[in-house]
């Protein structure tokens, strides 16, 4: 009999710890409140990803006399300003952005003129292979004036 009243006091001290825990958590959920901030528009970030593409896509198109790649030119010669400069140009008015370069196993600096983006901005990452160096060009762009 004694056995019995063990058990049942049992389960009602689980079922009260239970409750317990169980308002913790409410009553957490009322103080605690994550600040979780909007992210772009898909149309924006949409924008801002067809343009750094069309931006790169435009500079590895463009070729000098001999029909070299002068996007490629300025990295074999590490010209990093230049190549950088040569990519920025081919952005849309309404975009802006900076050049990231690395070489190899190098850590990825800035290159040219460098700006701190105002909001949120995406950055589009290309490999290029030249004269058995691998270039890491990223292009980081934003969203400026009139833009979406």
């Amino acid at each position: 009999m004694e056995n019995k009243e063990r058990e049942e006091n049992a389960q009602v001290h689980m079922i009260e710890m239970i409750t317990l825990f169980w308002l913790f958590f409410l009553c957490a959920a009322f103080v605690i409140q994550l600040q979780v901030p909007d992210t772009n528009p898909i149309a924006s970030d949409a924008a801002l990803l067809i343009a750094a593409e069309d931006a790169h896509s435009l500079a590895s198109a463009e070729t000098d006399s001999n029909g070299d790649s002068i996007i490629g030119s300025h990295l074999a010669a590490d010209e990093r300003h230049e190549a950088c400069t040569l990519l920025i140009e081919n952005l849309p008015d309404t975009v802006t952005g900076n050049c990231w370069l690395g070489v190899d196993a190098q850590a990825m600096e800035r290159a040219g003129e460098g700006e701190i983006p105002p909001a949120q901005s995406l950055t589009v990452m290309h490999l290029h292979s030249i004269e058995g160096k691998i270039w890491t060009v990223g292009l980081q762009v934003w969203h400026i004036g009139s833009g979406a």
